[in-house]
């Protein structure tokens, strides 16, 4: 369909969301809007084809009408009052939009990285490795993880469980990967961002652990100046005191700690909140905002009989205890009760500290523990014993001291809040563990009062007049889940303090997204904006399968063997060596999305907010993967049924290889007959891949070759927007034939990655054929010649452009002057371009004096 963009003779007149546009009879609603600057969206619509009106999403008010009417199939008349955006059409189009999603078995990004509390660029740093470059891994984890050393080490790893290499072998080595990149990059520039300009801004962050040190290293980017409070003598928090140093050795943890203060943070160690310093202290000082990042320092009661026995420790101040050189008398026999990291923590340390038998009590299976299997498997091998299905009740002492603990066997029933099955007592199975130390192990929680050591009371570090609200079941800080910011404006929360006891990447990402609504506080914006910037979409992920490209198991971690780190407090994982690090990342199977950036489908989601699969249904049948075919690629779980590639392919180009099949809710799109695309009577002219609102159908050409979709590159990070790296557009006219058809070349890295053509092109109307869409691949081809050759005594050497141009002209003139200029003929390449192809002929007419001129294109 012919666009009209001016006024003309004969026109109409109508009103669209209250402004008066001319539009020309029989015009449709949506040209005549788009072309007056209304936007009206839609998913199948596409100015070369009829209108097919199939994804409904350009429903508009017609004055008059009690439907809402298709804009794109219903003409203009004269008069016509239309509106384009008003809540029931946004209504509408978000219902339509949620049941497309509902049937798109895809993602926008991958499994592994959504699964992420951070959210990182897994493909991205993975992929860095796997060609050898650590320092720019290092710099894609750092824009959302200032720690990849710390956090490889003791990271849980949700990113692996659902990694889609494990539907063929196993899960790739994600977080090992990030542990080698920050090793290997370790001492060089690895900032992810140019710190900002000062802002004049001062934050006070309260609490050196995961969640103020990331605070601090994000808001000292952005240009802010920032002062660290902490309680304990050294900067590090839980990743210090809480984590032992076979997991996570110290030294480690100061060099990377070492960036930070190398932004100009400063660090004040031995401040203790309620006691050094408070909230309205510091915003005295004058501190423009102040961060809270005190973690979760007291342990969880057992609320069992006995526990106030000498010898009961929980588990954060043992932990603590031990790195301060202030452990407890071990003896010879440890209950740990618990199962997560600390639990497995306090028993291998335990028997590093001098133990001869720890025993860990878990009242579930080894299936629900919330420790990583690793670490479960290691405590194993060094000698801790696991008893599982087991509950302490009591805890029996002599003479104050702790003797045993007495337990009761447990069995499963149904599913609790958690969705773990809850432990059932077995009557009648109790027994008894000696124990000369009990550590309890079964959670933690913000400390949020200061105890005056010389008169034993304890103070509330937020009093009612405080303006920070307790949870009240809980006994954790009231923030905003997203911002992080408190009922007090200039104070914001993250980390276990907000969460209750969690993973470090999870207060790392908590405290990261605090510290950009930090940065929009501090500038004066308007937070409600940033916490929609801020919220993440969680997609719906299904099984589909993807063959890898390298078949090699997962590599192995190197670790001390079993009896050398039983007593040992060297570090047990050894570290990728270069070449088990590039051959693990590159079983990666780079679950992206290219066309992430410019799917439609996707950018009508983000402005309807749909964060979620409400629906579910059917799915459309995913066919087995195909033979590939030469330039298209099929990816049916993409596929909305939007029918725009059957229409243009028959009503434009002509073969119908592509078709709509079967009838209502069974509606899906295949090739004529079920075949493959090779087999039917498709050229390959690409028209579909042009029509294709997601990315079900692609030019396999063009894929590998795009810059994939990253954070746009700042001087400091903000709150998300997915663009692609620039790629620069150029329009030109196509050189294989004279029709004179418009190009627009995709360049990125110096290389033609694609070619598309735009609908208002005057000749071509956005058409291509074959070679006007795919006979791009010559220009990068590695066989493609570069240096003139020249025929010497019958072989072909490289010359010069003088010599072969010398040689050339010599030889033209020679064969003018023997035979005369009709002895000449020029054939140009249809690989020339059109400046080129006009130099041919006018070297022919205007030097040789013949018109014995010819171009390849048209044979």
């Amino acid at each position: 369909m012919t666009r009209h963009p001016e006024i003309r003779e004969g026109t109409i007149t109508l009103t669209i969301d209250g402004r008066e546009v001319n539009a020309l009879p029989g015009q449709a609603i949506i040209d005549a809007a788009r072309e007056t600057g209304f936007d009206i969206p839609s998913l199948c619509y596409d100015g070369r084809m009829e209108h097919i009106s199939s994804c409904r999403m350009c429903v508009v008010e017609v004055a008059g009408e009690a439907d809402l009417v298709a804009a794109c199939s219903a003409p203009v008349s004269d008069g016509m009052e239309i509106r384009t955006d008003t809540d029931e059409i946004r209504s509408v189009r978000k219902l339509i939009l949620e049941l497309l999603f509902s049937d798109h078995n895809a993602y926008c990004i991958p499994p592994c990285q959504n699964k992420c509390p951070a959210h990182l660029d897994i493909p991205g740093y993975v992929g860095a490795v796997a060609e050898g470059d650590a320092a720019r891994s290092t710099r894609i984890i750092k824009e959302r993880l200032p720690f990849p050393r710390v956090v490889g080490r003791v990271c849980p790893r949700p990113c692996e469980d659902v990694c889609r290499r494990a539907q063929n072998d196993e899960a790739v080595a994600i977080c090992q990967i990030k542990r080698y990149a920050g090793d290997e990059a370790s001492g060089g520039e690895t900032l992810p961002y140019e710190t900002a300009e000062p802002t004049g801004k001062r934050v006070a962050v309260v609490g050196a652990g995961p969640a103020g040190l990331a605070n601090a290293y994000y808001l000292a980017l952005m240009g802010h100046a920032l002062t660290v409070f902490e309680a304990l003598p050294e900067a590090g928090g839980e990743l210090r005191y809480g984590i032992p140093e076979y997991r996570l050795p110290k030294q480690v943890l100061d060099e990377e700690l070492q960036e930070l203060w190398s932004l100009g943070i400063e660090l004040k160690t031995n401040m203790v909140l309620g006691r050094d310093l408070t909230i309205d202290s510091l915003l005295e000082e004058g501190y423009d905002a102040v961060f809270l990042g005190i973690g979760a320092q007291a342990g969880r009661p057992l609320q069992i009989e006995g526990e106030i026995y000498d010898g009961v420790f929980p588990v954060v101040d043992f932990l603590r205890d031990v790195t301060l050189g202030q452990g407890p008398e071990m003896g010879r026999k440890v209950v740990v009760i618990g199962g997560g990291f600390s639990a497995m923590d306090a028993a291998r340390m335990s028997l590093r500290m001098g133990a001869e038998e720890v025993t860990v009590l878990y009242r579930r299976t080894r299936a629900e523990m919330p420790a990583h299997e690793n670490e479960v498997r290691d405590a194993e091998e060094e000698g801790v014993r696991i008893e599982f299905l087991v509950a302490p009740i009591a805890i029996r002492g002599e003479h104050g001291k702790v003797s045993s603990v007495v337990c009761r066997r447990m069995e499963l029933g149904e599913p609790d809040e958690s969705g773990r099955r809850r432990p059932v007592p077995v009557e009648g199975s109790d027994f008894e563990v000696k124990a000369d130390l009990v550590i309890s192990a079964i959670g933690q929680r913000p400390m949020l009062y200061y105890r005056d050591v010389q008169t034993g009371r304890d103070y509330s570090l937020f009093p009612a007049d405080s303006g920070i609200r307790i949870h009240d079941y809980w006994k954790s800080i009231e923030a905003d889940p997203v911002t992080g910011q408190t009922d007090r404006p200039q104070v914001f929360a993250a980390g276990d303090a907000v969460t209750g006891a969690a993973t470090v990447i999870e207060a790392v990402a908590g405290a990261r997204r605090a510290a950009l609504a930090m940065d929009d506080f501090l500038a004066g914006r308007d937070l409600k904006k940033t916490r929609k910037n801020l919220t993440e979409e969680e997609p719906v992920y299904l099984d589909i399968r993807q063959l890898p490209e390298v078949e090699a198991p997962r590599q192995k971690m190197p670790v001390l063997n079993a009896e050398e780190r039983a007593r040992s407090h060297e570090e047990v994982e050894l570290g990728f060596s270069d070449g088990a690090a590039r051959l693990e990342a590159a079983r990666c199977l780079q679950c992206v999305c290219e066309v992430e950036a410019s799917c439609r489908l996707r950018q009508l989601g983000i402005e309807y907010e749909i964060l979620e699969n409400r629906f579910e249904g059917k799915m459309h049948p995913v066919p087995p993967l195909e033979e590939p075919n030469p330039v298209i690629s099929r990816q049916y779980e993409k596929c909305i049924v939007c029918g725009a590639c059957a229409g243009i392919c028959d009503e434009v180009v002509g073969p119908q290889a592509i078709e709509l099949n079967e009838t209502g809710m069974d509606t899906h799109i295949a090739c004529a007959y079920h075949r493959e695309l090779a087999s039917t009577e498709c050229i390959f002219c690409g028209q579909c891949v042009s029509a294709c609102p997601t990315g079900a159908l692609d030019n396999r050409m063009s894929m590998g070759l795009r810059p994939l979709p990253q954070r746009p590159a700042r001087k400091t990070p903000q709150p998300e927007t997915i663009v692609p790296e620039p790629v620069r557009k150029t329009n030109t006219t196509c050189p294989y034939c004279g029709v004179g058809c418009t190009l627009t070349l995709h360049v990125a890295d110096n290389r033609i990655i694609e070619v598309s053509s735009e609908a208002s092109g005057s000749v071509n109307n956005g058409n291509l054929c074959v070679k006007g869409r795919y006979g791009f691949d010559f220009v990068s081809h590695p066989d493609r010649l570069t240096t003139p050759l020249r025929r010497i005594d019958g072989e072909l050497v490289p010359c010069s452009w003088d010599e072969a141009i010398g040689e050339v002209s010599r030889q033209l003139a020679r064969i003018r002057g023997e035979h005369g200029p009709d002895a000449v003929g020029f054939f140009a390449s249809g690989r020339c371009t059109n400046e080129d192809d006009y130099l041919v002929q006018k070297l022919a007419r205007a030097v040789i004096g013949t018109n014995n001129v010819d171009h390849c294109a048209r044979l």
